[in-house]
C-alpha cells in the first residue's frame, strides 16, 4: 500500500548513492502520519471516482424527494405508571421503572397493538389509509398482513432516558388520519393488555381448577391407604412411635410396683406373725386396776399422813394397812387378767394384721401377673408397629404431600380468582395528538445537502481504501519506504516502435534535448555513480516478472553511454522468449551470440580488444548489441558456463559499460546466478504495474543484492494528476526545456495535449 507501509528494516542499506538524482528522485523514507495534503492529495487522484460517488448518491435522493409526496406528523404523549415504593432498594426500583417503560414501548410497536388499531379504527376501509397501503389485491389476511406492516412503519414509540413519558408519532400523507391513530394507539394497546391478561388468567383458572381435582382426589386417595393400613395392621394413631413405648413403661412401671407391693405384703404377713410372739403385757391394764392403783394410792397416802400421829398399832393404822393389803392382792390378781386379756387381744391383732398382709400380697401378685401379660402383649405389638411403622410413615408422608398439594393449588386458585376484576391500564394519554398540517417531509434542500456531505463522506472514504489497497509502486518514495533503495530514473513512455529500429537511432542520440534522453542520461550518470575506481563496469539489469521493461532500460543506459562518449554494449541474456533485443538482433547486422559463446565466432574479429577513446566515429558514439536470433535449448547451461564468464571478462577488456539484460526473476533463477557476473544490480519497476510484494519477492530471490530501481513506463501526465508531491508534479511548468522527438505525435484532444505536454512531447506508448 502506498502510503500506509514504512521502510521495512529485512533490507540492507544501498550503496552510497550520488548527491543527485533524476526526476522522481529518492525521497526520505518518512514514517510521519497522513497529514491534510496526503489526503488533498488522494481525494484529487480519485476525484472522478468522489464526484461520481457524490452524482450516484444525490441525483437519485434529490429525485426522490421531489417526487415524493407531502408527509405529516402527529404526536401522543403516553405517561407510564410507574413503580413508587417506599423502603426499597431505589437501585432495584429504577431498573423495575425503567423496564416498565421499555416494555410499553415494545408493546406500542407490537404488531398485535397495530392490528388492534386495524380493528378500532377500520382503517381497512379508511380512505387515507388505502392510499398508504396503496396495494390492496390478494386475499384478506393477505391485505390485513401489507396493512399491518404499512400502519408500523407509520408508527414510531420513543422514551427519554429516565423519562415515564413514551412519544407516539404517527407519520401519514393525510394530518387528520395520522393524529386518529396516534390517539387511538394507547387505547388498543391498554385493550391488548386486558384481553392478554384476562385471557392468560382464564387459561390459568382452569388449568388450576383440573389440577386441584387431581389433587384432591389424590390426597382422598393416600388418606385411605393411610387408614387402611391402619385398619389392617390394628396401628391406632401413635402406634409404632413414642406412645407405645410410653405406654409400655407406664405398665412396667406397674407391674414393678405391683411386685414390690406383693412382696412388701409377704414380709409385712411375716412380721406382723413374729412380732405377737414378741409383744410384752407388762405394761397391760384395765380400768379394774387403773382403779384399784388409785385405791391403793389412796390408801398409801392415808397411811402416810396418819403415821405420824398413830402408831403402827392403831386401829387406824391397822384397817389401813389391812385394806392396802387387801388392794394389793386384787392388783395382783387383776393385772395378772389384764396380762393375760392383753396377750389374747395381741394374738388376735396379729392374726387380724397378718391376714391383711397376706390378702394384699395375693392382690398384689394377681395384678403383677396381670401387668406382666399386657406387658409382654404391648410389646410384642410394639415391635409389630416398629416395623409397620415405616410404610405407615411412607403412607403418611404422601398423604400429607398430598394435601399440601391441594391446599397450595387451592390457594393460587383463590388468588387468581380474586384478580379475575378488570384492571386499569399502565398508561394513560397526558397530551393528545392534533392534527398538524405541517409537512415534515419531503425536504429536498436539506435531504439533498446531508446526501452531498454523505456521499462526500463515501467517496472520501472509498478514495482513501483504494489507496490503502493499491500496493503498486509509482514513486521512488515508495522504493526507499519500504525497501531503502534508491531510484535512478523514471522513463516516461515511449513509442515500441522507436525501440524496435537501430539503437543507434534511440532518441536518447536523436533527440538529446527530449524528456527520455534527459531522464537516460541522468539514469546513466546515476549507474556509473556506483563504481569506485575506474575500469570497466558491469550492470545487471532485471525485473520482478516479464514485459515491466528491462530491455528498454538497458536500450537507454546503453544509449546514454554512448551519448556521452563511452563505450557501452547490450549483452541480451534473456534467451528463453523472443524479446526486443532479439528482434533488434535480427534488425541490424551483428554476430550472433550463441555463436560467440561457442567460439564460432572470434570475439577480436567483431571488436578489436582496444578501442581508444579518440578513435573514428564509426566506433565511438555507437550502442552495440549482443543477442541471439534463435531458439536456445539449454539457456540455464549457457548461462553458467565458463565461455559465457569468459566472454564477459573479454567484454570488460573492450568497453566502460556492459549492460546484461537478464530474464525475470519470479520467472527463472537465471538472474541470480548473473548477478554474480555484474558488479550492481539494477531493478527495473513497470509504474503503476509492479507491486510492493512483487518486488519485494525478487529482491529477496536475489539476496537484496541490489543498487537501485529504475520505473519504466512512466506516464508522467497520470503521475503529475495523482499529485504525488514529487519532481514530476512539476514538470508541466519546465515542459519548454524538452523537444518533442520526430517519432512522438501528441494524443488528439485537450487531454492528449495536456499529456504530450506533460511527458515533454513524449505520446503514451501502444
Amino acid at each position: 500500500m502506498q502510503q500506509a507501509l514504512t521502510a521495512n528494516p529485512q533490507f540492507p542499506p544501498p550503496a552510497e548513492a550520488p548527491a543527485a538524482f533524476n526526476s522522481g528522485g529518492m525521497l526520505p523514507a518518512d514514517n510521519a502520519p497522513v497529514t491534510l495534503r496526503d489526503l488533498v492529495r488522494i481525494a484529487s487522484r480519485y476525484r472522478v471516482m468522489i464526484i461520481a460517488t457524490v452524482l450516484l448518491v444525490t441525483i437519485p435522493v434529490l429525485a426522490q424527494q421531489l417526487l415524493s409526496p407531502k408527509i405529516y406528523q402527529s404526536t401522543t404523549h403516553v405517561q407510564v405508571e410507574l413503580i413508587d415504593a417506599v423502603g426499597l432498594n431505589q437501585a432495584d426500583v429504577a431498573s423495575l421503572n425503567s423496564q416498565r417503560v421499555t416494555n410499553a414501548v415494545r408493546l406500542h410497536r407490537s404488531r398485535t397493538s397495530a392490528a388492534r388499531v386495524l380493528d378500532d379504527l377500520d382503517l381497512i376501509n379508511d380512505p387515507d389509509f388505502r392510499k398508504e397501503v396503496r396495494d390492496l389485491s390478494g386475499t384478506r389476511d393477505e391485505v390485513r398482513q401489507r396493512a399491518t406492516n404499512t400502519l408500523l412503519s407509520m408508527i414510531e414509540v420513543t422514551s427519554e432516558p429516565k423519562s415515564d413519558l413514551l412519544q407516539v408519532s404517527v407519520s401519514s400523507r393525510s394530518p387528520t388520519l395520522s393524529a386518529r391513530i396516534a390517539n387511538q394507539l394507547p387505547e388498543s394497546v391498554g385493550a391488548v393488555r386486558n384481553a392478554i391478561i384476562t385471557e392468560r388468567r382464564k387459561k390459568l383458572l382452569g388449568a388450576l381448577e383440573q389440577e386441584l381435582e387431581l389433587r384432591r382426589k389424590a390426597a382422598v386417595v393416600s388418606s385411605e391407604r393411610v387408614a387402611q393400613f391402619r385398619r389392617d395392621n390394628r396401628m391406632l394413631v401413635g402406634a409404632g412411635g413414642i406412645e407405645d413405648l410410653s405406654q409400655l413403661n407406664q405398665i412396667a412401671a406397674a407391674a414393678a410396683n405391683a411386685s414390690s407391693g406383693r412382696a412388701g405384703s409377704a414380709a409385712r404377713a411375716s412380721g406382723v406373725a413374729a412380732a405377737a410372739n414378741y409383744s410384752s403385757t407388762a405394761t397391760a391394764t384395765s380400768a379394774v386396776l387403773d382403779q384399784l392403783e388409785r385405791q391403793r394410792a389412796q390408801l398409801i397416802a392415808d397411811r402416810s399422813r396418819m403415821a405420824p400421829t398413830f402408831g403402827p398399832n392403831h386401829p387406824e393404822m391397822v384397817k389401813v394397812t389391812s385394806q392396802l393389803a387387801e388392794v394389793d392382792a386384787n392388783i395382783r390378781i387383776e393385772r395378772s387378767q389384764a396380762r393375760a386379756n392383753a396377750a389374747e387381744m395381741n394374738a388376735a391383732e396379729a392374726g387380724r394384721m397378718t391376714g391383711l398382709a397376706q390378702s394384699e400380697m395375693a392382690r398384689d401378685a394377681a395384678a403383677a401377673g396381670r401387668l406382666s401379660g399386657i406387658a409382654a402383649s404391648i410389646e410384642s405389638k410394639a415391635f409389630e408397629n416398629v416395623a409397620n411403622s415405616v410404610r405407615l410413615a411412607e403412607l403418611v408422608r404422601a398423604s400429607e404431600l398430598s394435601d399440601k398439594a391441594y391446599q397450595s393449588i387451592a390457594e393460587r386458585l383463590e388468588q387468581v380468582r380474586a384478580q379475575m376484576q378488570p384492571e386499569g391500564v399502565s398508561s394513560s394519554v397526558v397530551s393528545p395528538a392534533v392534527p398538524s398540517f405541517d409537512p415534515i417531509s419531503p425536504s429536498p434542500v436539506k435531504t439533498t445537502l446531508f446526501a452531498i456531505l454523505a456521499s462526500l463522506m463515501l467517496g472520501f472514504m472509498l478514495a482513501y481504501i483504494r489507496e490503502l489497497l493499491d500496493d503498486r509502486l509509482r514513486t521512488a518514495a515508495q522504493v526507499s519506504r519500504h525497501f531503502n533503495l534508491p531510484t535512478f530514473g523514471m522513463l516516461p513512455l515511449i513509442p515500441r516502435e522507436a525501440l524496435l529500429e537501430d539503437p543507434n537511432h534511440s532518441p536518447v542520440i536523436l533527440d538529446p534535448q527530449s524528456l527520455f534522453a534527459e531522464v537516460a542520461r541522468s539514469a546513466y550518470s546515476d549507474v556509473r555513480g556506483l563504481q569506485q575506481g575506474s575500469g570497466c563496469q558491469v550492470v545487471l539489469i532485471t525485473s520482478p516478472l516479464p514485459g515491466d521493461g528491462k530491455s528498454t532500460v538497458s536500450l537507454a543506459l546503453a544509449a546514454a553511454g554512448a551519448a556521452l562518449g563511452d563505450r557501452t554494449i547490450v549483452l541480451d541474456l534473456d534467451l528463453r522468449k523472443r524479446g526486443l533485443l532479439q528482434q533488434l538482433q535480427e534488425s541490424i547486422p551483428t554476430a550472433d551470440l550463441i555463436d560467440l559463446i561457442a567460439g564460432k565466432i572470434e570475439l577480436d574479429t567483431l571488436i578489436p580488444r582496444h578501442v581508444p577513446k579518440d578513435a573514428g566515429d564509426d566506433e565511438i558514439g555507437q550502442v552495440l548489441v549482443l543477442s541471439s536470433n534463435r531458439k536456445v535449448d539449454h539457456p540455464n547451461s549457457m548461462i553458467s558456463s565458463r565461455r559465457l564468464i569468459k566472454l564477459v571478462g573479454a567484454l570488460r577488456e573492450r568497453f566502460d559499460l556492459v549492460v546484461i539484460n537478464a530474464p525475470a526473476v519470479l520467472a527463472v533463477r537465471d538472474a541470480r546466478t548473473m548477478c554474480d557476473y555484474a558488479d550492481h544490480t539494477i531493478m527495473v519497476a513497470r509504474w503503476g504495474r509492479t507491486t510492493s510484494e512483487q518486488m519485494r519477492a525478487a529482491l529477496q530471490l536475489v539476496s537484496y543484492q541490489t543498487s537501485a530501481v529504475i520505473f519504466d513506463h512512466v506516464d508522467f501526465a497520470e503521475h503529475a494528476r495523482r499529485r504525488y508531491g514529487d519532481s514530476i508534479q512539476f514538470y508541466m511548468a519546465s515542459s519548454d526545456y524538452y523537444t518533442l522527438p520526430p517519432t512522438a505525435q501528441p494524443g488528439s484532444g485537450f487531454l492528449g495535449r495536456r499529456r504530450g505536454a506533460m511527458v515533454g512531447g513524449v505520446p503514451r506508448a501502444a
